[in-house]
C-alpha cells in the first residue's frame, strides 16, 4: 500500500482526535494542580509571615514596653496619691520623693524610641498599650497586608480549573469507549473501488470491540478496553487526591502557625496582666501593713495618725495602679484599630484556641485520607499496567485462559479505585 495514497478511516481519526484531546486536558489538569499547591505553599508562606510580624509587635508592646510604663504609671499614681499629704510627716514626704524620683528615673532611662515620650499617656490609667499596638501595625502595611485566605482561595480557583479539564478528559474517555463499541453499517464496510484511495481500517489505538467477530475476540477487547480506561482515568485521580493533600497540608500548617501565635501571644499579654495585678496586690498588702504598724507601742500617738494617714493614701493608690493594671492590659478591639486578627489572638476568651485546634486536626486527618487515596490509586494504576502487559501477552498467543490473570488484575485495580474513592 503506498502511504501517500491512503487515509485513516473515520473511526481512528475519531480515536487520534479523543487521544489527543485526553492527553492535553490530562496535562492541563496536572498543570492547574501544580499551580494550586504552589498557590496553597505561597499562603503558608504569607501565614508565617504574618503571624511572625504579629508575634513581634505584641512581644515588643507587652514585654518590652509595656513593663517600663506600667513601673511608669504605677510610681506616678502613688507620688500622685502622696503629694497631698508629703507635708504632713516625715514618712508621707519620704514615701512620696522615692514613688516621684522613681518615675522621674524611669522615665529619663527609657530610650529615645519608646512611646513613653509618645502622646500614650493617659491621664489617670497609664499608657494605651492598645493603641501602641495599632501605630507599630499601622507602620507595617506590607506585612499586615497579606492575605492567607485569599490565596487559598486563589488555589481553589486553580483546582476548579483542573477539575474542569480533569472532566474533559472524562468526557473523552467515555466518548472514545462509546466509539469502540458502535459497529460500523455493512455500506461502510465496502472495499473501495480500483480508482479510489486506500483506507486504514484496522489501527486500533483503542481497544474496538465493534470490530471484533467472534465473541472471544469480543471479550478480550472489552477486557482490553476496560485496562485503557483504567490507565486513562487513574493518573486524573491520582493528581486530584495529591492536591487535596496539599490543601489540606497547607491549611493544617497555617492552622497550627496562628495556634502557635495566639498561644504566645495570648500568654505575654496574661503574663504582663497578672503581674500587674500582683503589683496592686502588694501595693495593698504594704498598706495593710502599714496600718497594722501603726498600733503598735513605741511611736507617738501623733506619728500613729500620720502612719494611719499614709496607709490610707497607699490604699487608694492601690486601687489606682490596680485600674492602671486593667485599662493597660486589657484587651485590644476594633475600635483600638488593631488589626482583626490581632483582636481574635489576643481577646478576653481563648475559645479560639480550641477552634483553631480542633480545625488543625480536622485538616490533618484530610491530608491523611488524601495520601490514603493516592496510595490505593497509585496501587491501582500498577494493577492496571500489569492487566495490559498480561492481557497483550494473552492476545498475542491467542490463549483464552490465559485472559483470566489480566482480568484478576482489572478487577483488583478497580476493587482499589473503589476504595480510594470510598
Amino acid at each position: 500500500m503506498n502511504p501517500s495514497t491512503s487515509r485513516f478511516a473515520p473511526r481512528i481519526r475519531v480515536q487520534i482526535v479523543l487521544l489527543a484531546v485526553i492527553t492535553v486536558a490530562t496535562l492541563l489538569s496536572a498543570w492547574a494542580f501544580s499551580e494550586a499547591s504552589g498557590t496553597y505553599q505561597d499562603a503558608v508562606r504569607q501565614e508565617i509571615t504574618r503571624q511572625e510580624t504579629l508575634l513581634d509587635d505584641v512581644r515588643t508592646v507587652y514585654t518590652e514596653d509595656a513593663r517600663l510604663a506600667f513601673e511608669v504609671a504605677a510610681a506616678s499614681a502613688r507620688a500622685d496619691a502622696l503629694r497631698p499629704v508629703r507635708h504632713e510627716g516625715r514618712t508621707a514626704a519620704s514615701e512620696y520623693e522615692i514613688a516621684a524620683q522613681t518615675a522621674f528615673a524611669l522615665r529619663s532611662t527609657a530610650d529615645s524610641g519608646s512611646f513613653l515620650h509618645d502622646a500614650y499617656r493617659h491621664r489617670k490609667l497609664g499608657y494605651d498599650l492598645p493603641r501602641r499596638l495599632a501605630d507599630l501595625q499601622r507602620d507595617k502595611p506590607a506585612r499586615y497586608g497579606l492575605a492567607p485566605e485569599a490565596t487559598m482561595r486563589s488555589g481553589d480557583t486553580w483546582v476548579r480549573w483542573g477539575l474542569g479539564f480533569a472532566a474533559l478528559a472524562g468526557a473523552a474517555v467515555i466518548a472514545g469507549v462509546a466509539a469502540a463499541n458502535v459497529v460500523r453499517p455493512r455500506a461502510l464496510r465496502r472495499p473501495p473501488g480500483p480508482d479510489r484511495r486506500r483506507v486504514i481500517r484496522n489501527l486500533q489505538l483503542i481497544p474496538q470491540p465493534a470490530l471484533t467477530r467472534s465473541a472471544e475476540s469480543r471479550t478480550a477487547a472489552l477486557l482490553q478496553l476496560l485496562i485503557v480506561v483504567l490507565l486513562m482515568v487513574l493518573p486524573l485521580g491520582a493528581v486530584y487526591a495529591a492536591g487535596g493533600e496539599q490543601r489540606a497540608q497547607a491549611e493544617a500548617a497555617r492552622k497550627a502557625t496562628q495556634l502557635g501565635t495566639a498561644a504566645l501571644a495570648f500568654g505575654q499579654r496574661m503574663a504582663f496582666l497578672g503581674e500587674s495585678r500582683r503589683t496592686a496586690e502588694l501595693t495593698e498588702l504594704r498598706a495593710m501593713a502599714r496600718e497594722r504598724a501603726s498600733l503598735e507601742t513605741g511611736i507617738t500617738p501623733g506619728q500613729a495618725r500620720h502612719e494611719r494617714v499614709v496607709a490610707a493614701v497607699e490604699t487608694r493608690a492601690a486601687e489606682r495602679v490596680r485600674e492602671i493594671a486593667e485599662y493597660m492590659g486589657r484587651p485590644p478591639t476594633r475600635a483600638d484599630r488593631v488589626d482583626a486578627a490581632t483582636v481574635t489572638t489576643l481577646a478576653e476568651d481563648p475559645e479560639h484556641l480550641s477552634d483553631l485546634r480542633d480545625e488543625q486536626k480536622r485538616q490533618v486527618s484530610f491530608a491523611e485520607l488524601a495520601s490514603s487515596r493516592g496510595v490505593y490509586l497509585g496501587a491501582a494504576a500498577a494493577m492496571a499496567a500489569i492487566a495490559q502487559i498480561l492481557v497483550a501477552a494473552a492476545v498475542a498467543d491467542g490463549r483464552r485462559r490465559w485472559l483470566l490473570w489480566p482480568a484478576g488484575a482489572a478487577a483488583c485495580s478497580t476493587v482499589l479505585t473503589v476504595m480510594a474513592l470510598i
